[in-house]
């Protein structure tokens, strides 16, 4: 287990960063390839498009001055579209967002429902979400249309939403939150149709991340803004055809870390407190990782106020002040190239 103290995180040295260089806008920009090659703009309200091949192709023309948000995982075979409906006018945190699906680099997307916090899962077969207005999470096969639904028990805060991550094509987990305040992580199995707690916190005010590596499970418990709980990340390999065994200690702090985990394959990203005033209720936060191997913490920003990380096909980045700094990846994608011949590894199969 990694203890980490305040003393060891101001004797850091964080490097100055590069900044995220692309052609386009970063205020335009909704998704772009770690090559560059394919590009997810928003041109105006209400329009999104992908550029690729110096094509520019309309993907969803929405009526209501939609906003888009786009993520995807690192199996690169599909990318989940969140269409947001009047994000200017209507700012509820309450309301569902429409939910497409479009295979990796193509203009045609697949409407699948309607909620929030969606997530694909098991190279891209499956997808979650949470449908904010009847509380249900729902669970789908992209391939087979098979579904599944679950219904947390948390009803007490309209505002929650479950971190859902699947172990297998068996089963799921997903955090909830009891009548008295504490946050579990609970397993389902679509087979047995039983659910088992995995984890439940002894303290009330904290809330659960959980995010998927290679092959491990990342959860990260973090007090919600304006408490002081002590923050932890902890770790579970995952298998095929096996449930979660348990979880390992990985790191632990007397500070109330921001959290916004990030699992790559030996890495795991976070937002870390190295200073707080509880005074004046004031946090210092900066971006940070954690090496796997070797379970080193380096804390790689000092911009003093981070409040959020992203993962962007592989690339890690802080968006900021209108910009977006890389944390992991390349940084400059200015260059214009037309696609070269396939390689070996990326000529198609001939089958």
């Amino acid at each position: 287990m990694l203890w980490i103290n305040l003393f060891f995180i101001l004797s850091l040295n964080a490097a100055e960063l590069p900044a995220f260089l692309t052609k386009h806008s970063s205020d335009t920009l909704r998704y772009v390839s770690y090559n560059g090659r394919i590009t997810y703009l928003q041109k105006k309200p209400g329009l999104l498009a992908l550029v690729s091949d110096f094509k520019s192709t309309d993907v969803l023309n929405e009526k209501f001055n939609n906003d888009f948000r786009i993520t995807g995982s690192s199996a690169k075979k599909r990318l989940i579209i969140e269409s947001i409906p009047n994000s200017q006018s209507d700012l509820s945190f309450l309301k569902n967002h429409e939910i497409f699906v479009v295979d990796y680099g193509n203009s045609l997307p697949r409407k699948i429902g309607q909620g929030k916090n969606p997530k694909l899962h098991l190279s891209d077969e499956w997808l979650s979400y949470f449908d904010l207005s009847k509380k249900i999470i729902h669970l789908q096969n992209l391939m087979t249309e098979k579904k599944y639904e679950i219904k947390p028990t948390q009803e007490l805060n309209p505002f929650f939403t479950p971190e859902i991550q699947m172990v297998n094509s068996q089963s799921v987990v997903y955090s909830d939150v009891n009548e008295s305040g504490h946050s579990a992580i609970v397993s389902f199995n679509f087979i047995t149709q039983n659910s088992t707690i995995l984890y439940k916190s002894p303290h009330k005010g904290t809330k659960i991340e959980i995010c998927r590596g290679v092959d491990y499970l990342g959860f990260g418990e973090f007090p919600y803004e304006g408490l002081f709980r002590n923050s932890q990340i902890q770790l579970s390999k995952t298998s095929e055809t096996e449930e979660l065994s348990g979880f390992t200690m990985l790191y632990e702090s007397v500070n109330g870390d921001n959290g916004n985990m990030i699992c790559l394959k030996d890495h795991i990203y976070f937002i870390k407190t190295t200073d707080q005033n509880s005074e004046i209720n004031h946090r210092t936060t900066e971006a940070a990782k954690i090496n796997l191997k070797d379970q080193k913490l380096e804390v790689l920003s000092n911009l003093k106020n981070v409040s959020q990380i992203i993962e962007m096909d592989g690339r890690v980045m802080i968006p900021f002040r209108g910009e977006f700094y890389v944390l992991e990846g390349h940084s400059d994608l200015r260059e214009d190239k037309l696609k070269a011949n396939p390689t070996q590894e990326e000529a198609p199969l001939d089958i």
